[in-house]
């Protein structure tokens, strides 16, 4: 059964399933919008799609919001470049260990350590590599996942975990359970086609209980206003300028190589050819050979490349081409060759192309929610001095650090709390602080060491 309204509508396929479709103007056609089960919402929204039997919740509403970013990001010139320079920001010099402390005046702060045993589990589960995958993710969607792998000796009550392993975020998706429940199983699969040899459903982690399944996923976000289950980028406002600034440079390519090069109209009296064409017939005639209207098409090419000939090439540069006119007493009315010039407006079309890319570069680092000087985009000709970049680094390392490090650190600390139970070590980003110049010593200062 088929219902439509206008450039909406659904199919029932008699299998319990509703595909609801919309008329994609970029697509250039019909397209399946979104999937969903009959009586598992009473809108034509969805809240899961059935995936080789099992119920799965959407990521994004074509179930691939990462491959979406991906795209965005891929084809606007700066967009993997700022979100580098935000992941190196949120780096630093990488995780250490500290403890907590407070000072003499009951101030706050992480009083760094070293212990040897912690660190060397820590390496057992390479967590330098799995931790910098984890904050990609968590750069670019605000979430990230993680599997969990336990000891052989969990069976027996000798409980640890042995792996802490980084999962891409575009292959895994929670499993729908049900109404008003939350996810306890998350499938991982090559979406947004999961093929069903290589898809997997695991439990999630339970930090109530650690030690609970021998493999579990966990999902770790910085929580987004108003979404379930799923986090979304913080530039998910700005995704429509990132498409639009990843068209420029193909469409002024394009306009480079064929709009650009026609700069001249060559009007030629259709009387020129008539005449041609009765010469060419009298030639048939005298050679006794059927008359074509090929031959008049093949005489027309020859024509206009000589005609073109004379006009182009760096030889010509300088020439001029002289015609004639001559009054048509049919047509009354001078008849001759023509070349007009067509103004391109090229400048304005260029302008007016930069000054949307402006836009687009201004708004994507608005929604990246990184400082201009901190992104290196020069914002109307103009690139962030020193001092600028210096306090917009301490601006960001005070507003816009803590919440991402306790997110990002979360399963690593996991991880120390179940292998070393009563630890009160931690697990953090180190940061240098960036003195001004000023307040460096003459010796240790940048320009003394370059």
């Amino acid at each position: 059964m088929i219902r439509r309204i206008g450039n909406f509508g659904f199919v029932d396929n008699g299998a319990g399933e509703l595909y609801t479709f919309s008329l994609n103007a970029k697509a250039g056609g019909w397209s399946p919008s979104s999937y969903m089960l009959r009586g598992a919402t009473a809108s034509f929204g969805y809240k899961y799609i059935n995936v080789n039997g099992t119920p799965v919740i959407p990521y994004g509403e074509d179930n691939n919001l990462p491959g979406k970013v991906r795209h965005l990001l891929e084809n606007f010139y700066a967009g993997e470049g700022i979100m580098g320079k935000k992941a190196g920001l949120q780096w630093g010099e990488g995780p250490r260990l500290y403890r907590d402390a407070v000072d003499s005046s009951n101030i706050f702060y992480r009083a760094w350590t070293v212990d040897d045993e912690i660190t060397a589990d820590l390496k057992s589960t390479d967590y330098l590599t799995q931790l910098h995958r984890c904050l990609i993710d968590l750069v670019h969607l605000e979430g990230f996942w993680v599997k969990f792998t336990l000891t052989r000796g969990s069976r027996i009550g000798a409980g640890r975990i042995a792996t802490v392993e980084h999962v891409p975020a575009g292959k895994v998706r929670f499993v729908y359970p049900g109404e008003n429940r939350l996810p306890t199983r998350a499938m991982v699969a090559d979406w947004p086609a999961p093929d069903p040899a290589t898809s997997h459903v695991y439990p999630l982690f339970d930090p109530c209980n650690p030690l609970k399944h021998p493999v579990s996923m966990a999902y770790f976000n910085i929580y987004s206003y108003n979404h379930d289950h799923y986090s979304v980028p913080r530039f998910i406002g700005a995704f429509d300028w990132l498409e639009l600034a990843g068209t420029l440079a193909p469409l002024l390519a394009a306009y480079n190589e064929n709009a650009a090069a026609i700069s001249k109209h060559i009007k030629s009296p259709q009387s020129y050819w008539d005449r041609a064409e009765e010469r060419i017939k009298d030639v048939c005639r005298q050679k006794n050979i059927p008359y074509r209207s090929e031959m008049l098409e093949d005489f027309k090419d020859e024509a206009m490349e000589k005609f073109a000939s004379s006009m182009s090439g760096k030889e010509n540069a300088g020439k001029f081409l002289h015609t004639s006119d001559y009054w048509n007493p049919e047509a009354n009315e001078f008849e001759g060759w023509e070349i007009v010039a067509i103004d391109n407006k090229v400048k304005d079309y260029i302008e007016a192309q930069v000054a949307i890319c402006k836009k687009s570069e201004a708004a994507a680092t608005s929604g990246f929610g990184l400082d201009p000087s901190l992104s290196n985009l020069i914002l109307d000709t103009k690139l962030g001095s020193g001092s600028e970049k210096l306090y917009a680094l301490k601006v960001y390392n005070a507003t816009e650090t803590a919440v991402p490090d306790m997110i990002l650190c979360k399963p690593f600390q996991i991880f120390i709390d179940v292998n070393h139970p009563g630890t009160d070590i931690k697990i953090g980003l180190y940061r240098t602080i960036v003195e001004a110049e000023k307040n460096v010593n003459p010796e240790n200062r940048v320009k003394a060491n370059a």
